[in-house]
């Protein structure tokens, strides 16, 4: 649980336009936003917001308009008074944040985790690595640098795709968030500053959030990222560390262009900057392979994360950080303070994957494509105001709503027992209130009953906001 204050730049961001949309009384949209804002995980838990008066004079209303607001989240079980001045986030009684991996009820349809169902091969390569198991024994079964076996293969798929890197250029994690993390603690401290794309994965946002770091945005939109200023900002020495999914991205789906990677990489290395690209899902492509480029040509400080988890199980629980060798050398210096090294037995069966079931990246390329084909299609058939962004590959699509009410749609969907992911869970502090990821990774059968009841919440949020604009009189808005 946090235990600060809400910062008025904060709070202006989450503000920003809180009268627009659909109409009714100040005090019920003041409440409403800060309410959808706890949910999606934008404030957090134990977080103590303005006092009446403050947050009065920042939104230009009436006190009492602002007292009503904290009366109505109070009520509904979101406030509480803190000891001194101001009152403290809190969860009602039941309740749940909407953000990936808050749920731990297993009756709920989980529509937030963009995450692939176990390959078919799995269960057999589990089997085969078994059969190391007996070798391993006498060992300590503390390996940081990750298992040598599979750290080879790795390095020849990087090779069969033309960027050169050696076994030691590689450290093995517990998948790529892991890896993040292990980044983070290696070359970052509070203070320091980072450059992320927006809308981005809410959990690395999350990791960075936690390390005290200063985060800046660059929008990632329809025709993709905007690389001038970035490449700018990353040339004159502005960020420590820059972070962006270049492959399918998440949640937008774009993928950056080889020469945009090699702008912003130069621009790195002048500015002394490591440039992490996120490749946790770029193997999962539908119709043609990203490009990649290969650090080596201009020795700059490029990192890249990697992942099993995306491409076979979340339970696997295997991924990996590439980057020069003094870079891994500095992660693998500053790990022993997280963990000692990840389980030898997921490893070994990751390489077993890779090496024994040749075909299982293709097979799973192909179950994804046929499940994206069909989401896509009901989701025309279904909802016909909304719009489908265009994806290349990943796990996910990107949905553009009619209205800005993604966090109602969460909210109503979380009452009929579907667990959504809202767009402004990708955001810094405001913006996607008109968006909406849904995975196209989930078997058909969970889909169908995922999509009803999504059609009743969206018929529920309509609803809502039409009873606001009932609601509205003639009396002038504070």
């Amino acid at each position: 649980m946090s235990d600060h204050s809400l910062s008025f730049e904060s709070l202006r961001r989450l503000m920003q336009g809180w009268r627009e949309g659909a109409e009714g009384p100040a005090y019920r949209k003041i409440a409403d936003r800060l309410r959808f804002a706890v949910l999606d995980g934008r404030i957090g838990l134990g977080v103590r917001l303005p006092g009446e008066r403050r947050l009065a004079e920042e939104l230009k209303v009436a006190r009492i308009t602002v007292s009503q607001a904290y009366d109505v989240l109070r009520d509904a079980g979101f406030l509480e008074r803190g000891q001194g001045a101001g009152s403290v986030i809190v969860l009602p009684d039941g309740a749940e944040a909407l953000q990936e991996g808050a749920s731990q009820d297993p009756g709920l349809l989980d529509l937030a985790a963009a995450t692939t169902r176990a390959h078919p091969d799995l269960a057999p390569a589990y089997r085969k690595a078994m059969e190391h198991l007996p070798a391993l024994l006498p060992h300590s079964g503390y390996d940081m640098r990750g298992e040598p076996g599979l750290r080879q293969v790795l390095a020849r798929r990087y090779a069969d795709v033309g960027v050169a890197l050696s076994p030691d250029q590689l450290l093995v994690c517990q998948g790529a968030q892991h890896g993040l993390v292990l980044l983070i603690r290696a070359f970052l401290k509070p203070g320091d500053r980072v450059a992320v794309d927006l809308p981005s994965y809410p959990n690395a946002l999350d990791a960075f959030h936690r390390a005290g770091v200063q985060m800046r945005g660059y929008p990632v939109n329809d025709s993709g990222w905007s690389v001038e200023e970035l490449e700018h900002d990353l040339a004159r020495g502005r960020y420590k560390m820059a972070y962006l999914i270049a492959d399918h991205h998440n949640p937008t789906g774009q993928v950056m262009t080889a020469e945009a990677r090699f702008r912003l990489a130069r621009a790195a290395k002048r500015g002394d900057a490591l440039l992490v690209f996120d490749e946790c899902v770029r193997e999962l492509w539908l119709d043609a392979p990203p490009p990649l480029i290969d650090p080596p040509h201009y020795r700059a400080p490029v990192v890249r994360l990697g992942s099993a988890s995306k491409v076979f199980w979340g339970g696997l629980r295997t991924g990996w950080i590439a980057a020069d060798r003094r870079i891994i050398d500095q992660v693998h210096a500053a790990r022993a303070s997280i963990d000692l090294g990840g389980p030898p037995l997921e490893q070994i069966t990751t390489r077993i994957l890779f090496e024994d079931f040749p075909d299982a990246v293709d097979r799973q390329r192909a179950a994804l494509r046929d499940e994206h084909a069909f989401l896509h299609e009901a989701i025309k058939q279904r909802f016909p105001d909304w719009q489908v962004l265009p994806v290349r590959g990943g796990l996910s699509l990107w949905l553009r709503l009619p209205a800005p009410l993604s966090p109602a749609l969460a909210s109503a969907a979380r009452d009929l027992g579907l667990k959504l992911e809202p767009g402004p869970r990708f955001y810094l502090h405001q913006g996607g209130e008109s968006a909406l990821r849904l995975p196209f990774s989930r078997d058909r059968s969970f889909m169908l009953n995922a999509l009803d009841s999504l059609e009743q919440a969206w018929a529920r949020s309509l609803a809502g906001q039409g009873r606001l604009r009932d609601a509205a009189t003639p009396s002038p808005v504070f």
